[in-house]
């Protein structure tokens, strides 16, 4: 029985050392990733635009229904099925249609060889360098 309690404790100290080991790790790693993407941000000076907005709230939005309705099923025992469809049914609606947008900007820009945002690229000059073939002209 004592060797039953002594193998129990041994094994939950090392679980829990390795838990911590294996936090710590994460979070330094973690921790030089958010200086590495701030030290990028403030140098760019990007604003967030309107589409990543959107998937921001739209995140909010899932996470604060998911709670709300978690606490109604804790509380009634049903859970609102035809709401939480309809809820996940727009979301996913919108974000559909927001990659559809993305998506059709993107092929434009290509096309147009713009960056996206409505910027021309420099023409590209033709090489000077060669001479012509003795029948351009005729």
């Amino acid at each position: 029985m004592t060797r039953t309690i002594f193998v129990a404790i041994i094994a939950w100290v090392a679980g829990a050392a390795l838990g911590i080991l294996l936090a710590r790790a994460a979070i330094a790693r973690l921790h030089h990733r958010v200086r590495t993407l701030h030290r990028q941000l403030r140098g760019e000076g990007k604003r967030m635009g309107t589409m990543d907005k959107v998937l921001v709230l739209e995140a909010v939005i899932l996470v604060a229904y998911t709670c709300a309705a978690l606490a109604v099923f804790w509380h009634t025992g049903n859970e609102p099925a035809t709401l939480t469809g309809c809820v996940f049914g727009v979301c996913g609606l919108e974000n559909g249609v927001m990659g559809w947008i993305k998506t059709n900007k993107d092929k434009t820009a290509s096309t147009n060889k713009t960056s996206g945002s409505g910027e021309a690229a420099a023409p590209v000059e033709p090489p000077t360098d060669r001479e012509e073939p003795p029948d351009v002209g005729m």
